[in-house]
């Protein structure tokens, strides 16, 4: 997420902010998988989901998303995220 908040332009925006919520998307789908699998269609709705994420249009589904949800939610919790990483780096 800082990689995409740089100021500096020059990298793949938009590839960064697709991996960001798929990678947000994956925790999810980690502790919900077991009941989300019985849902009829439900893997093809996921394959259409991430088609969605990753189509190069103007209703792009990860930036809509991402400044919908998930931006907001990591400015608001940033320091307390920042300060989970650094302990868990000191740990490590």
């Amino acid at each position: 997420i800082k990689a995409i908040e740089s100021p500096n332009k020059d990298d793949d925006t938009q590839w960064l902010t697709y991996w960001v919520v798929y990678g947000v998307f994956s925790i999810a789908e980690f502790f919900s998988d077991i009941f989300l699998s019985w849902f009829p269609f439900y893997y093809m709705l996921k394959c259409g989901f991430l088609l969605w994420c990753m189509a190069p249009s103007p209703s792009n589904g990860a930036e809509l998303l991402y400044h919908r949800v998930i931006r907001p939610f990591f400015l608001k919790h940033e320091a307390q995220l920042d300060s989970v990483v650094k302990d868990l780096k000191d740990k490590a």
